[in-house]
């Protein structure tokens, strides 16, 4: 397997993975348990935009890979919308609101630990990128 396929592998099973990682509360929470819309909405942006533009990655990072679009091009667009992701992802998990963070019951205290893998898989996510385009350009 080439460097640049490896890359752009790497890119999109952390996009994947930060897409799945965002959803899992949304999924695994009771409802009535907690307010997850507070805490998906907290900090200054909340953290839908970063499963928004996880989602995106992964076309931009299929298109460059299948040659549908310049995969200098795709390479650009991935790192800058992986850097974006870490930065708001970052920027949430440091601003949340800790009434809000530890407002859920007992069962759910990996929720404190959630911001932590947004964090991580965005940074697989830039990781790929990084490498993506520095073996294309």
């Amino acid at each position: 397997m080439d460097t640049e396929r490896l890359a752009s592998t790497v890119g999109l099973v952390g996009a994947l993975l930060l897409a799945i990682v965002i959803a899992v509360p949304a999924v695994a929470v009771e409802p009535g348990a907690g307010e997850m819309a507070t805490y998906y909405a907290s900090g200054p942006f909340g953290i839908a935009i970063v499963g928004m533009l996880a989602l995106l990655v992964v076309i931009v990072f299929l298109s460059g890979r299948q040659e549908r679009t310049d995969p200098a091009v795709a390479a650009g667009l991935a790192l800058v919308m992986s850097v974006a992701m870490v930065g708001l992802s970052v920027l949430w998990s440091l601003t949340i609101d800790p009434t809000v963070l530890f407002s859920f019951p007992e069962q759910y205290a990996w929720l404190s630990n959630h911001r932590w893998a947004v964090v991580g898989a965005s940074l697989v996510t830039f990781a790929g990128a990084a490498m993506y385009a520095r073996n294309v350009v």
